[in-house]
């Protein structure tokens, strides 16, 4: 199974994601987020990221001039696009989309499950109902030809069970594999990958 590991700070994370197997570390450029990246770190991090392991930006309603400056200053390889995708960016497009959205066949969408403000509030993940429901939408895209990868809420304690139910094209993890927001568990990264069959 693929797996991205989304929200690397570090770039020993990034190392190490690349070694247990990671088909991509995501790295984000979303201002006011606990993984937000300024460009001296995301060099770091970016370097650290082994090769044949894509780097992947993650961008939330970004100016096309941006996003263009950062994937060119840090050679990336994929971006991860909350909103609308602008046009002529040169490198793989990953885009998150709404459970609502319609399956684009063969095209890499993100798909994770809606939290509630009670949820953001308390710093819980999605419940246990909202995961289901986007396990089986995953499931159902993909049938469709979609390249379903499958974000939020995973841990190594329910990887497998999430994977077996949604049969996702790739799994997207982040805060489930960590010690802190932004500090990747060794750890937790290695059960992840174990129990994710990666």
């Amino acid at each position: 199974m693929r797996i991205k590991v989304c929200g690397v700070t570090r770039p020993q994370d990034a190392r190490l994601a690349g070694n247990l197997g990671a088909w991509a570390v995501g790295m984000i450029f979303v201002p006011n987020t606990p993984r937000y990246l300024l460009p001296p770190k995301a060099r770091a991090v970016r370097a650290a990221i082994p090769k044949g392991v894509l780097a992947v930006g993650v961008f939330r309603h970004v100016a096309a001039s941006e996003l263009l400056r950062v994937v060119r200053e840090l050679r990336l390889d994929a971006v991860q696009i909350y909103g609308t995708v602008p046009r002529g960016i040169g490198v793989r497009v990953i885009q998150a989309v709404t459970l609502d959205a319609r399956p684009l066949r063969g095209k890499m969408v993100l798909i994770e499950p809606v939290r509630t403000d009670s949820d953001r509030r308390a710093g819980r993940g999605p419940s246990r109902r909202a995961q289901l429901k986007t396990w089986k939408t995953a499931r159902s895209w993909r049938a469709t030809g979609a390249r379903a990868i499958l974000a939020g809420g995973l841990t190594p304690d329910n990887v497998a069970e999430a994977a077996a139910a949604a049969r996702p094209w790739a799994l997207d993890v982040s805060s489930g594999v960590e010690s802190r927001p932004g500090v990747k568990s060794a750890r937790l990264l290695r059960a992840f990958f174990k129990a994710g069959g990666a």
